[in-house]
């Protein structure tokens, strides 16, 4: 079934007239709509719109991971909502879009939830998920956005090679809203692969540059993002905050666990860690705090224990770990083990340590409270927003005054038990229906604000400024701290994906797209810089149609600037047709045509923008 409002609406009406009409249900079902069916339409709203909700990251993390990030579970809630979902015309479709191929492929909710619902089992196995991951995959139908509707990414937006399938998208009406979890691949590198870095740096920028309104997880991340955008981007975009709850979903008390170092340790006193074992999130604070301990109380201080799965940098702390022999004396370490006996530990311990550097969110810290376990965390980035004032809060740099924080609920029971009362008394943990009903809101909020017009999807682009568009040109901006504001966006037609240091054209015909502040009807001077790839023949040239009149530009193997003049279209909009002549051979495989690597535009005869244009071009050469 194809997304227009008119087939949704026949099968919707004719399920509400019949509920028995499984014909009608399986139609509506199999494009995903779960949704619809859950909330039949009234007979006034016939018009549907779609929140496509990417789910691809979620069904790749499946693959290789017997339990859940935090951030596959909150893909899994919002698909979990769905089920109980209700907006008036909207409805949301989970979807693993092949976005290379320009095809969006529907994944049925059942399918989801049947996933989903093998993780939360005591059962849980790679051969059980891989059985349910397939079952999803196989189950895709093929779907058509609409213009109006709503492409979101709630999961890890950075695994996409590109975003030119996204942009295509754009181009057809479509709005795009990721929900960005964090910054701290930007703004902690130090934390963080190289190659993680630079890759979340290129993606980063694709995604606010095409993105009509972002989502974050706390408000620390929605302020940090607005930031990134007024600074790094040079423009603004809505950008809203829709805190993680801290809700979750627990077993019946009589569970069996069977392994025997989880039943060994929870006969003993012992305080939890959860958390990815990396370095940012500052394990070896707590190995130097229970070293101390060990010598101030020796085999009467309590175990610590940690579950998550061996991340990056971490080999010296490994290996001073084992050399040590604490591994199985009094350090305990548990990776990949189910929910079930996650929160087994959790139910079991003296309270919970998370002194990690910086978080996104920092939801182990939420978990904790939940679970009536007090909590003892960084006082960093967004952790005292998810804890407030019922957790205690140490330096994570600092180890030494983070001992006495840490050593009193161990020698002081007393004070461990009245912490432990205030938060079953006091603390309400937000729930995840909660979440999922603020996030669909929130986008369909901020989706019916927006006023959609073919204007809308273009990219918006200062002028004055030198703007690139190569993977190198981000990564080298974003190393000298300058803003990032590039062209990738405004490849609106026969472009090949982004390369280091721009793109080429796919066609003899391209074209280029942007939104400027400039009013319809006014001129521009825009600057372009082409070249084309090395050989023997007579200079082939490119025919440029910027509304004005037709100009022509000799391509050369060398990057040279070109000067055309452009009329501003309606919206501010500056389109510019191009048109590759001569003889364009072809390169690995691939029709190459117009290499494209710098623009920069200003108004049309006005000598002060022209000089700052130029000076951005040409800069001057610094004294010693």
């Amino acid at each position: 079934m194809q997304n227009f409002p008119a087939s949704a609406y026949a099968y919707q009406k004719a399920y509400n007239l019949d509920p028995s009409n499984h014909h009608a249900k399986e139609e509506i079902e199999h494009s995903g709509a779960l949704a619809v069916v859950q909330a039949p339409l009234s007979e006034q709203n016939q018009v549907v719109r779609t929140i496509w909700l990417d789910v691809a990251d979620f069904l790749i993390y499946a693959q290789h991971n017997t339990s859940m990030s935090g951030i596959q579970r909150v893909i899994a809630n919002l698909v979990l909502y769905l089920r109980d979902f209700t907006a008036a015309g909207w409805r949301v479709v989970p979807v693993a879009p092949e976005y290379d191929q320009d095809r969006i492929l529907s994944v049925k909710t059942n399918d989801m939830i049947d996933l989903i619902n093998v993780y939360d089992s005591v059962d849980c196995n790679h051969e059980t998920i891989l059985k349910s991951v397939q079952k999803a995959y196989d189950g895709r139908t093929r779907v058509w956005p609409a213009a109006g509707d709503v492409l979101c990414m709630a999961g890890a937006f950075w695994i996409l090679p590109n975003y030119d399938g996204v942009m295509r998208l754009k181009q057809k009406g479509i709005m795009f809203c990721p929900f960005i979890h964090d910054l701290l691949q930007i703004r902690e590198p130090e934390y963080v692969q190289r190659a993680a870095t630079d890759k979340f740096q290129i993606q980063m920028s694709d995604a606010s540059e095409l993105s009509d309104f972002i989502l974050t997880n706390s408000e620390y991340v929605a302020s940090d993002v607005r930031t990134y955008i007024k600074e790094t981007k040079l423009t603004e975009r809505p950008v809203n905050a829709v805190v993680l709850p801290t809700e979750l979903k627990m077993t019946t008390s009589d569970v069996h666990i069977d392994d025997e170092k989880i039943k060994f340790v929870v006969n003993h006193d012992y305080v939890l860690c959860v958390s990815t074992i990396e370095i940012r999130k500052n394990h070896k604070l707590l190995i130097s705090v229970w070293e101390k301990l060990r010598e101030e109380m020796g085999d009467k201080a309590p175990f610590l224990v940690l579950i998550g799965k061996w991340g990056w940098q971490i080999d010296e702390f490994h290996q001073y770990i084992e050399e040590k022999g604490y591994i199985d004396d009094w350090l305990f370490i548990f990776n990949g083990i189910p929910d079930v006996e996650m929160e087994y530990l959790y139910k079991h311990c003296m309270f919970t340590v998370y002194p990690s550097f910086a978080e996104g969110f920092g939801l182990p810290i939420g978990e904790s409270l939940v679970y009536g376990k007090p909590c003892i965390a960084s006082d960093t980035t967004s952790m005292p927003e998810v804890g407030g004032k019922f957790v205690r809060y140490i330096d994570p740099f600092d180890a030494e005054g983070a001992y006495p924080i840490i050593r009193k609920p161990i020698v002081d029971r007393q004070d461990l038990k009245q912490w432990e009362d205030e938060i079953k008394k006091d603390f309400r943990p937000k729930r995840w229906s909660d979440f999922c009903s603020e996030f669909y809101n929130a986008i369909a909020k901020e989706a019916d604000s927006i006023k959609s017009d073919v204007t809308s999807a273009f990219v918006y682009l200062p002028p004055e400024y030198l703007i690139e568009g190569g993977d190198h040109d981000i990564l080298i901006r974003a190393a000298e701290e300058k803003p990032i504001v590039t062209f990738r966006s405004a490849r609106i037609v026969n472009w090949h994906p982004n390369e280091n240091w721009g793109c080429w054209s796919s066609s003899r015909r391209s074209e280029i797209a942007f939104r400027t502040d400039l009013s319809e009807g006014e001129k521009a001077e825009v600057f372009l810089r082409f070249h084309r790839t090395p050989y023997n023949a007579a200079n082939p040239f490119v025919v440029i149609d910027g509304g004005d009149g037709i100009q022509n530009a000799p391509l050369t193997e060398h990057p040279t600037f070109y000067r055309v003049i452009a009329r501003v279209q309606k919206g501010g909009v500056i389109h510019l047709k191009l048109l590759a002549r001569g003889y364009f051979p072809a390169a690995h495989g691939r029709e190459i045509f117009i290499a494209w690597s710098g623009l920069a535009y200003c108004r049309y005869d006005d000598p002060g923008a022209l000089t700052a244009t130029l000076n951005a071009l040409l800069p001057i050469a610094k004294e010693k």
